[in-house]
């Protein structure tokens, strides 16, 4: 009977974060389409949509950062997300897969330091649970 609560809680706890990251992504969709289009002089990267976080138009050559989503526990939302945009204005790609990449590291970075320093927290069950499977 636990494993079938844990497997509903699973489900349920899945659901919710697809629901956050397609309700973020059709808000970013919207946005892009209804900012006005970039009108300064210069290079820059458009503005996108990288699967989790809506990004906007950033000059070449500069770093732009936001918050790490909420979507999942072992995110920190305190932590930051950076994205780069190279001199040529073009979105970072990373050189193992040559796809645009963003840079989540920090969000779950320290995430088992935070565990271990936490007593009888919802973070411990949800890390102890993703790790037993």
């Amino acid at each position: 009977m636990a494993q079938a609560e844990e497997e509903g809680f699973n489900q349920t706890e899945l659901g919710v974060t697809r629901n956050k990251i397609m309700t973020a992504q059709y808000e970013c969709y919207q946005k892009i389409m209804q900012d006005p289009i970039q009108q300064g002089e210069g290079l820059y990267c458009n503005r996108t949509w990288d699967g989790w976080l809506c990004w906007n138009d950033v000059a070449a050559g500069t770093e732009s950062m936001q918050y790490c989503p909420d979507y999942f526990q072992d995110f920190d939302p305190s932590e930051k997300v950076t994205k780069i945009c190279d001199q040529d204005g073009n979105w970072f790609r990373h050189p193992y897969s040559n796809r645009t990449w963003t840079n989540y590291t920090l969000c779950n970075n320290s995430t088992h330091e935070k565990v271990k320093v936490c007593s009888n927290c919802e973070l411990k069950s949800a890390l102890d649970f993703k790790t037993a499977q």
